[in-house]
């Protein structure tokens, strides 16, 4: 018995050498090469994942303040977010779902939101893309205003004694944070001179509201004001920009004469302020992004501020600067 197995595995032996033998070009083949994701295709992916990863935690808030502005803000700007990047790939969407090991913890609402900023504006400063670098700090610019005001209409609900005014700067954990104003910069002095006028625009335009408020309200006027009146100062001391500052400017009084109507006007100065320096990301090189980041930031968390911390009628916008057929 043991021999005829031996010489039933030498015969099998023998014919196997004799077919590869025959068929030796086989053994010469390279292997395949299967296409693989370039380097900006894993960037838009790791992306998408982290805008699903934001929705997947809101639907599990732990129903604290901060959570439910979170949700009100991230619940609707996130999904817009991973649609602008094209959703979530899927390898075999059409396959048979398998069994898979336990899904790793969701993550709280705040922490996901983090996770997403940073990873945003780390792949923001690295892509080699320059639409899907623009599309990235632009989440990252939001997702940075949604944490923080989260964190701030909580503090400002419970305590009325939380400051409105102060000047805030765009952060995160792969940044440095950086002045709304660049000590120099490579962008071009017209472009600067016109952030002069506008600051200055609204500090004119803080003064006016001002003059028609009283108490808390009226300090509180001015206070922007002479935030806004610094800024004008540090950018029209850049060289080379002219100084397009004048002592008055045309307001329109309409709607003034109450406490509503005056922060309308104060959210609309500063939102068109944050508008025109999100725009500006797609003017400058990544190296002015960080003033620019911390720029709009400031204007619109200012406009946000002033919004009344127990609704959700602050305006954050999903894609600060860019639309999403930009993306």
């Amino acid at each position: 018995m043991i021999a005829t197995r031996a010489a039933a595995w030498t015969g099998a032996a023998a014919l196997a050498t004799a077919s590869l033998a025959g068929c030796s070009w086989r053994l010469e083949t390279p292997e395949p090469t299967w296409p693989s994701p370039d380097a900006v295709t894993l960037t838009r992916d790791a992306a998408a994942e982290r805008e699903q990863s934001v929705i997947d935690a809101l639907a599990s808030p732990d129903g604290t303040a901060s959570d439910e502005v979170l949700v009100a803000y991230e619940g609707a700007a996130a999904p817009e977010r991973l649609d602008a990047l094209g959703g979530v790939y899927v390898a075999y969407p059409d396959a048979t779902p398998s069994a898979s090991p336990s899904p790793a913890a969701v993550p709280a609402p705040a922490d996901a939101v983090v996770a997403a900023r940073d990873g945003a504006i780390a792949d923001a400063m690295e892509t080699t893309d320059e639409d899907l670098a623009l599309l990235l700090a632009s989440t990252a610019l939001s997702h940075d205003l949604m944490g923080w005001y989260a964190g701030w209409a909580e503090k400002a609900f419970t305590d009325p004694e939380t400051p409105v005014v102060v000047e805030r700067m765009f952060s995160s954990a792969t940044t440095n944070t950086v002045a709304p104003v660049p000590d120099a910069t490579s962008l071009d002095a017209e472009a600067i001179a016109t952030l002069v006028e506008e600051h200055d625009r609204a500090r004119y335009l803080y003064e006016v509201l001002a003059a028609k408020a009283a108490d808390e309200e009226r300090e509180q006027w001015l206070a922007r004001r002479d935030l806004q009146a610094a800024r004008a100062d540090a950018l029209a001391a850049l060289p080379g920009v002219e100084d397009r500052r004048a002592a008055v400017y045309v307001v329109d009084n309409a709607g003034l004469e109450d406490s509503a109507g005056r922060i309308a006007a104060a959210q609309a100065a500063e939102t068109t302020l944050g508008d025109r320096y999100a725009a500006m990301l797609g003017e400058a090189e990544q190296v002015e992004w960080p003033w620019i980041l911390s720029a709009a930031f400031d204007a619109y968390a200012q406009a946000a501020a002033y919004a009344d911390p127990s609704t959700h009628d602050a305006v954050i916008p999903a894609l600060p600067g860019i639309t999403a057929d930009e993306g």
